[in-house]
């Protein structure tokens, strides 16, 4: 979708090659003056976390972050170091990540960005809190920006007052000039540019009833395996175990989560599939014969871990399988999760056969 107000985008050169030249300074002096004007706004102890990475514009996030600092000192700057090369960011307490250094009339929405969700409502109307509303788990939208684009200001105020309304709606506002790789991801061509799901996107004047209603209506089992965790790690599983509920069936995602390499991923999901069986032991049982047909070319570690869920949805047909890893396994550590999930079938078969009584 074009539009007479997009500003053209498009890289000119690949992501692998190296930023181009960056100024001396990581913060103009007239923007450290705007952001004084602007710090009575804030309440002390506003909380802004920073992540750097060993992206190369790391070193320039960390300088903006210590201006920031300079320029409003009330605010508390948390820095994270992580060992990836993705790009650095910043996040604010309403769950607003930007990776861009704001600047000029952007500054407006950082620091809108940083205010309680309950002071977003004055831009609001009827439509946009009802849409709001009805959005059961949280949605990432990408909002794509770019220092000399003059509609991006506007674009950003009103997302960045969307997102402080709205629990469940997550903005990532990314300045295209600053990560061309995240421009070429998501073949952005013109700016502000709204992206859903890498597929939907908007631009120009971006039309904010149609994509809340885009919002809430979306089908959750159409997440993809990164979404569904990204969610559950926000501590919400027992939300994606009823929305599947609702919904009679797994969401695909799950799978991929279920057996992948990362510990922490799979534990996210496996509670997720412990609150299903707990409501839906049916429904939890759909989640077998997926891990069997997977099982064998899964690691040990994640195999110990795809026993444990079998286990726990209950599914008596599933015995037969365990019995034979308990058996053969030539990992000790294995057949112990066989066995131990072998027991704990029979242990819902018994409470079963007793509530049954």
């Amino acid at each position: 979708m074009q539009d007479s107000d997009d500003r053209d985008i498009t890289p000119t050169r690949r992501s692998s090659d190296k930023p181009a030249e960056k100024p001396k300074a990581p913060m103009k002096q007239e923007d450290v003056d705007r952001l004084k004007k602007l710090a009575g706004d804030l309440p002390r102890g506003t909380r802004l976390r920073l992540t750097l990475t060993r992206h190369d514009l790391s070193d320039r996030f960390q300088a903006y972050g210590r201006k920031l600092k300079e320029a409003l000192p009330g605010i508390d700057l948390v820095t994270d170091i992580r060992s990836e090369s993705q790009p650095p960011w910043m996040e604010t307490e309403n769950g607003i990540r930007f990776h861009a250094l704001p600047e000029g009339g952007k500054l407006d929405g950082l620091i809108e960005s940083f205010l309680p969700a309950g002071d977003a409502d004055a831009g609001l109307t009827d439509d946009h809190r009802q849409w709001l509303t009805r959005m059961t788990l949280p949605v990432e939208v990408r909002l794509y920006i770019a220092p000399t684009c003059p509609f991006c200001p506007r674009a950003l105020k009103q997302w960045i007052g969307l997102a402080r309304a709205g629990r469940h709606l997550r903005l990532d506002v990314i300045d295209g000039a600053l990560f061309p790789e995240k421009v070429l991801e998501d073949k952005i061509k013109a700016v502000p540019t709204l992206v859903l799901d890498r597929h939907l996107r908007w631009s120009g004047r971006i039309p904010v009833n149609q994509v809340l209603e885009q919002l809430a209506t979306r089908d959750p089992s159409r997440l993809s395996s990164g979404a569904l965790n990204g969610i559950i790690k926000e501590g919400l599983a027992a939300q994606v175990a009823q929305a599947m509920i609702a919904q009679e069936h797994l969401f695909p995602a799950i799978f991929d989560l279920l057996t992948h390499s990362k510990w922490p991923v799979r534990l996210g999901a496996m509670v997720v599939i412990e609150e299903v069986a707990v409501s839906d032991p049916r429904l939890a049982a759909e989640v077998v014969p997926v891990l069997r047909e997977r099982y064998g070319r899964l690691a040990d570690p994640v195999r110990g871990d795809v026993l444990y869920v079998i286990g726990e949805t209950g599914d008596q047909q599933a015995a037969s399988f365990l019995e034979d890893v308990g058996k053969t396994s030539p990992d000790a550590d294995v057949r112990q999760a066989a066995r131990e999930a072998l027991d704990r079938l029979e242990e819902r078969r018994v409470a079963e056969g007793s509530s049954a009584l």
